[in-house]
């Protein structure tokens, strides 16, 4: 897998200049959203909360390092409404996994839980192969700032409900497994980068993202991401493989490979749309994606 370091070495591009712009593109985002704090946590106990559940105030988990963070999500999911973590800025390493029949390394998130980064990084470090996170069904997740990095067979499995504001999806591979992040629920994505990820010796069809429920997409950057497969048969998507519903709008698709352009079989492309998949896009601006006839593949006719 090329790591952020390598792809530079390899293509000359000062990686750290471009993450560099991310950050101050987040931090500027996360300044305008300041101003509306007390308007978001009212809007937080609404949508996030549970119907039938008796009105109660927020609560928010300071947490510092990893074992706070744990610790901090089991509370929250035993909480009958929305939750807030917030993280001191820094470095979060993740071992082992806390959810193993999950294969995650934190606990399965089951209620309404908030994750403020501020700009903190969770990196897995381990010889185990596990993802970052698992949303069970009827959950609500929002992610806001924060780097997720290394999972080894994606970083997030999602059955429930997943928000992602200002995060990054980097440096991770898909061991076994056919996609980054599995949607199965509803998710979304917002200011987001999805970048220098890889999927190899796809033995099934395959995406950066792998798309079975809704999915919708703003301000989003996917660059670098690395799909190959095992068998002609096998699609692959560098960005969103689509059975679903998914929106998609002002995202940009740069230096992605998906297979190899002069190979036949199944759809390789940047965007793949398949089954009863329903996809809508609008300001796409991509370059520099391998293979590179088409944004767009859908399934062969019959």
């Amino acid at each position: 897998m090329l790591n952020r370091a390598q792809h530079t070495a390899a293509n000359g591009v000062d990686f750290s200049l471009y993450w560099q712009r991310f950050m101050i593109r987040s931090l500027a985002q996360q300044r305008r959203d300041q101003g509306k704090v007390m308007r978001s946590k009212t809007l937080l106990a609404l949508a996030l909360a549970c119907s039938t559940a008796p009105a109660a105030a927020l609560t928010v988990f300071p947490v510092t390092n990893s074992a706070e963070l744990v610790a901090a999500i089991d509370a929250a999911n035993s909480s009958p409404q929305a939750d807030i973590i917030t993280l001191e800025r820094g470095l979060y390493v993740l071992k082992k996994a806390h959810a193993e029949d999950r294969r995650a390394a934190l606990p399965e998130i089951k209620s309404a839980i908030v994750i403020r980064g501020n700009g903190s990084e969770l990196r897995r470090y381990a010889t185990d192969d596990f993802r970052l996170f698992h949303v069970a069904e009827g959950a609500h997740l929002r992610l806001e700032g924060v780097i997720l990095a290394e999972g080894s067979i994606g970083v997030i499995r999602n059955h429930g409900t997943t928000e992602l504001r200002r995060v990054a999806l980097v440096d991770s591979t898909a061991r076994g497994a056919s996609a980054i992040v599995e949607n199965y629920g509803e998710m979304r994505f917002e200011h987001c980068e999805v970048s220098f990820n890889t999927v190899a010796g796809a033995s099934r069809d395959a995406g950066t993202i792998i798309n079975w429920g809704t999915l919708t997409m703003s301000s989003t950057t996917f660059q670098g991401n690395h799909l190959s497969r095992r068998y002609e048969g096998v699609a692959l998507a560098s960005t969103v493989l689509n059975y679903g519903t998914a929106d998609i709008r002002d995202v940009v698709i740069a230096e992605n490979i998906a297979g190899d352009a002069e190979a036949n079989g199944a759809p390789q492309a940047p965007l793949v749309n398949l089954g009863n998949g329903r996809l809508a896009l609008k300001l796409i601006r991509e370059h520099d994606n391998v293979p590179g006839q088409a944004l767009v593949a859908r399934s062969a006719a019959p």
